[in-house]
């Protein structure tokens, strides 16, 4: 992988979280906000239509984020944004992917298969 991930869960909250480095920062807004612990099946499916080329092009757009994927690179544009922080992102596509794949594979080691 490219980017160092870290994914664990938060003591007090009980909940899971992620680090990225700064530079793909909001894709913790997407994971956190828009995927949270329901696993990201539906975002997934969109990265795999373009990477498999059945599609050139695929938008998602959930409460915080929206993410725009094409072949090479993906753009995920944080709908709220606060002052002064990044309102978008780029990052290839397949890293992205990596990233989807690691947090559903947290989500299946916290909940099991009932999720």
């Amino acid at each position: 992988m490219k980017y160092k991930v870290e994914i664990y869960e938060d003591e007090e909250l009980g909940e899971l979280m992620i680090d990225v480095p700064e530079e793909i920062s909001t894709v913790v807004h997407l994971v956190l906000s828009d995927i949270q612990e329901d696993g990201s099946e539906l975002w997934l499916d969109r990265v795999n239509k373009v990477l498999s080329r059945e599609s050139s092009y695929e938008e998602v757009t959930g409460n915080a984020c929206t993410m725009e994927v094409k072949y090479d690179l993906t753009k995920i544009v944080l709908e709220f944004p606060t002052e002064g922080a990044p309102d978008h992102c780029f990052i290839e596509t397949e890293e992205l992917k990596k990233i989807f794949m690691l947090w559903d594979e947290a989500i299946e080691k916290k909940y099991g298969e009932s999720n």
